[in-house]
């Protein structure tokens, strides 16, 4: 098909004009035939209605060629099509040309799918398009039944209720799609309408062939540029959805940044054309998000800002749609709330179907769980539940499910529930969530709600619930531990020094000494735990290990033992060697000195407040966390640190830790010795002394109580007691 220019078209309207004007009506009737594509195209049917009511023309001749030129609308110019669309199926309907009429709706649902717009006009004529199907399935020719067969298809899609309902209708239009005895544009503009399905169908596999067995169809000089950009464009856009990559043959033809060139570079009519832009420049930025690159996706999404065209109410809600998404990964939930806010008031406005509407709803709650307004959130969800199909309720199930864990959660920390039915109740949530979530770990609940998500596996874990294949969900998409590393996280490897060295997660057999280089391998990883979460300079740990060699022997020693440690670890990329220093990946190992020392910065920051002003000793004493903490952080101190090795460092690093637990739990110590229950500050005293704390802390807090008064020197003198006889 050529295109004429605005010029070209001008100069024949006006032919047509003069030549009824003088009579020459033969004449007019020949050139308005000739030409009624264009003519339609870009003066509209009003218009052309008019010359054939003057020359006497039935729009019952001449409806293939409106509807054909209608067509070229869509791809030139994007939602005005559907008015066109609908004005050739009301007069094809009252002209009792139910072809012409079948083929006008489904350009209505073609350009509605494409242009993201003209949902209440696709709603009032869905019983119509079905009708239709019905009467004239069997009468379609080829060509027709692959122009009808796809509008049915994405009515179905839209507004069926189920994938399942255009399934029939779309393993036809494959088939027709790769018919080579049908019109090449006709069975391109069907693939492009299929690629949508293969993306409702998870089924990339036949998209890859249907696209190759395409492919040879875009180098036709025959086919219009225009249809080949809304093909390659839209097979992308798939693509990108089901996470594929094409085939390398087709690569180049469907690259993103090729196809931005190309649509910037397609100006028909010395510009270029608005919708397709802004429809090239969407998928890229699609492709740009799904690929993780971040600092591209912002630049896209600029760009397509710039595209919008504010008469397009769809263009707008695709703008609004994809800065709520962006804002939500980079967990800005405040935008992305106000972007999906206006979302839901776009879809409202271009009456969409409401299993579409639904996606900007879990917009707004997902962007309000990640404020923390969980309340809200779950009220939508709800919602949304109640609204949606059954088929697509188990995505906001699970969300609703890691609400209610995170509610219990917080209940059980807040003390908002009495403690056994707290446990209860969290108990039950947490096994919920995983029931719900199938035993295994949702990829978006880590990656937009990591804290959240963070708490709710922490707790089941530590609650015994987490299985092996959990664990492994939870390593392999990257969720980072809690600032407090519990010990009961999925660790790929647990390192204990306290009271005597442990290790979990090394191959078996690897940490036993005795054999050539394996007992410095473990040396190293204990040196390395000794001093997390900080790395170390190789140098450094050279010549602590090796303080007798000359030269860069030492040197050459670590990079040997280093390579057997790695090869005895679970992963080698757990050692993290950078700019000369060696560390754990901390993400993934676990050591009890890390622990304790977060644990003690926990203490000291209860005392030393951001606000700068301390809290007193009352504050302190009525603040339960103060001991928990204390009796936690004894409960992981356990005892001195190596205390069978011989390494300096074994020594150095023991007497650190035993000054930094002796006097981060005095702080707990006092609290606990004051509180009504007797039995956690025997505990605490207890577990000070018979790990090895200097003996005289405990004893200078108890004296300093019975030099207070009468109730706390006899509370003193029974923890005296307890304190000789643990000590003893």
């Amino acid at each position: 098909m050529s295109f004429v220019t605005m010029r070209q078209i001008d100069s024949t309207a006006q032919s047509i004009d003069a030549l009824i004007q003088t009579g020459a009506l033969e004449a007019a009737r020949d050139l308005l035939r000739a030409e009624l594509g264009p003519l339609s195209t870009h003066v509209g049917t009003v218009r052309v209605e008019a010359w054939c009511s003057a020359l006497g023309l039935t729009r019952l001749l001449e409806l293939p060629k409106a509807v054909a030129a209608a067509h070229v609308v869509r791809e030139m110019r994007g939602t005005a099509a559907i008015a066109e669309f609908m004005a050739i199926a009301q007069t094809a309907s009252a002209q009792g040309d139910e072809v012409a009429e079948f083929r006008a709706l489904a350009g209505v649902y073609a350009t509605g799918l494409l242009v993201w717009s003209g949902f209440g006009e696709m709603l009032r004529a869905y019983s119509r398009i079905n009708a239709l199907h019905a009467t004239l399935q069997s009468r379609l020719s080829k060509d027709e039944a692959t122009e009808c067969l796809a509008g049915v298809m994405i009515a179905r899609l839209l507004f069926g209720g189920e994938t399942a309902e255009a399934a029939t209708v779309g393993e036809t239009l494959i088939t027709l799609a790769l018919d080579d005895t049908i019109n090449k544009t006709a069975r391109l503009r069907a693939a492009t309408l299929l690629a949508p399905w293969f993306e409702h169908t998870r089924d990339g596999a036949r998209l890859h062939r249907m696209t190759e067995v395409l492919l040879p169809l875009l180098n036709d000089p025959e086919l219009p540029d225009i249809t080949r950009l809304i093909f390659r464009t839209s097979i992308a856009l798939a693509d990108t959805y089901l996470g594929n990559k094409l085939a390398s043959t087709a690569a180049e033809a469907f690259a993103a940044d090729q196809l931005m060139a190309d649509v910037d570079s397609y100006r028909p009519d010395g510009a270029p054309v608005q919708w397709l832009r802004f429809f090239v420049y969407r998928g890229a930025f699609e492709v740009a998000t799904r690929s993780g690159d971040q600092a591209r996706s912002g630049q896209i999404l600029d760009q397509l800002e710039a595209l919008v065209n504010p008469a397009e109410a769809s263009q707008v809600l695709a703008l609004h749609y994809r800065r709520s998404t962006r804002s939500l990964r980079s967990r800005e939930y405040s935008v992305s709330l106000a972007h999906s806010q206006r979302c839901v008031e776009l879809a409202h406005t271009l009456e969409m179907p409401q299993p579409i509407a639904l996606l900007y709803e879990n917009g707004v709650a997902a962007a309000l769980l990640g404020l923390n307004r969980l309340d809200e959130a779950r009220a939508i969800y709800v919602a949304i539940i109640a609204k949606s199909m059954p088929g697509h309720r188990l995505g906001y199930e699970r969300m609703c499910a890691l609400i209610d864990a995170t509610v219990a959660l917080n209940q059980q920390s807040g003390n908002d529930v009495d403690g056994p039915v707290a446990g209860d109740l969290l108990q039950q949530s947490l096994a919920d969530y995983l029931r719900i979530c199938g035993g295994r770990l949702t990829a978006n609940h880590a990656q937009i709600f990591p804290t959240i998500t963070q708490s709710v596996v922490a707790a089941i874990f530590a609650h015994g619930l987490g299985t092996l294949a959990f664990a492994e969900d939870v390593r392999a998409q990257g969720l980072p531990p809690p600032d407090a590393h519990p010990v009961s996280w999925p660790w790929l490897l647990r390192v204990r020094l306290f009271d005597g060295f442990s290790i979990e997660g090394i191959a078996a057999g690897a940490h036993e000494t005795g054999k050539k280089g394996e007992s410095k391998s473990i040396q190293i990883l204990q040196y390395l735990a000794a001093h997390a979460p900080a790395s170390v300079a190789a140098q450094r740990l050279a010549d602590a290990l090796w303080p007798e060699a000359e030269g860069d022997k030492a040197m050459r020693s670590l990079d040997v033992a280093l390579t057997r440690l790695r090869q005895a670890l679970p992963d080698a990329a757990l050692l993290v060697r950078h700019e000369g220093k060696i560390g754990f990946d901390l993400n993934r190992v676990w050591c009890d000195t890390h622990a304790a020392l977060t644990l003690v910065d926990e203490l000291r920051s209860y005392v030393s407040a951001s606000s700068g002003v301390k809290p007193t000793a009352d504050a302190l004493i009525a603040d339960s966390r103060y001991t928990q903490t204390a009796l936690a952080l004894l409960d992981l101190y356990r005892g001195p640190l190596l205390p069978d090795s011989r390494e300096a460092f074994a020594r150095d690093r023991s007497a650190f830790f035993r000054s930094q637990v002796a006097g981060a739990v005095q702080i707990g110590l006092r609290a606990a010795i004051r509180l009504p229950d007797q039995t956690l500050s025997e505990e605490i005293v207890r577990k000070s002394v018979s790990h090895g704390l200097p003996a005289d802390v405990v004893r200078s807090v108890i004296t300093d109580l019975q030099a207070r008064g009468e109730d706390t020197s006899r509370r003193a003198a029974q923890l005296s007691r307890v304190f000789e006889l643990a000590r003893t």
